[in-house]
């Protein structure tokens, strides 16, 4: 690995999957780059969610700031539950995985619940078919039909700090019922209680050369 690509489909889903894992890999002088495919704008009266595009951005960045992750912010995002598999948006996807000589990708796991993580996955796997090295992540904690079964860990123990002020750069509703960056958290230390270390972020391999 050299050069790295998460993807999300919103602004706080590379922290919640991949958080620990890319500040680790950051420190190591790899190249991790960040990519958001919408705007991450949210308003549900019914969920009681108001997320709006500006202040995710501000708070994106600080976040990259503190996991020392390169934010890729010339890319133009869709609305935000309007992410859909398209030729366009697949090329633009592979034209930066081109443009950053990308050689391992981070993405969301396919079947997830989420519709954007949904077509996420469905974009980011055409795209980055020609990658050595893909992965799948969860962001969220739904309980797909078809459970995410991490089989690649990463012991992030040393990094968890990182991850949690990266993610508490987030403000307002992004912290889903004031309780999912914490409970995200306690699952890194279930992961990291199976493996026989303090924290773990896991992970589905699509393929991964050696």
């Amino acid at each position: 690995m050299k050069n790295i690509l998460i993807i999300g489909a919103h602004y706080d889903d590379a922290e919640l999957g991949v958080g620990g894992t890319a500040a680790k890999l950051a420190s190591q002088g790899l190249n991790v780059y960040k990519l958001t495919l919408t705007d991450n704008v949210t308003k549900s009266s019914h969920l009681h969610i108001n997320v709006d595009y500006e202040t995710s951005v501000k708070e994106s960045a600080k976040a990259c700031e503190v996991l020392g992750v390169k934010e890729i912010t010339d890319f133009k995002p869709v609305p935000c539950t309007k992410l859909h598999y398209n030729t366009e948006m697949m090329q633009a996807i592979e034209n930066v995985i081109y443009q950053y000589n990308i050689d391992t990708v981070f993405m969301h796991y396919l079947d997830d619940l989420n519709q954007d993580h949904i077509e996420a996955s469905k974009l980011c796997l055409t795209a980055a078919r020609h990658c050595q090295n893909i992965f799948y992540y969860q962001s969220n904690l739904y309980l797909p039909p078809h459970q995410f079964n991490p089989t690649f860990f990463v012991d992030i123990s040393d990094y968890i700090q990182l991850k949690e002020n990266a993610l508490y750069q987030y403000t307002g509703d992004h912290n889903r019922n004031n309780a999912l960056f914490q409970t995200n958290m306690e699952r890194n230390h279930i992961w990291g209680y199976s493996n026989k270390v303090a924290y773990a972020e896991g992970f589905m391999v699509q393929k991964y050369m050696i």
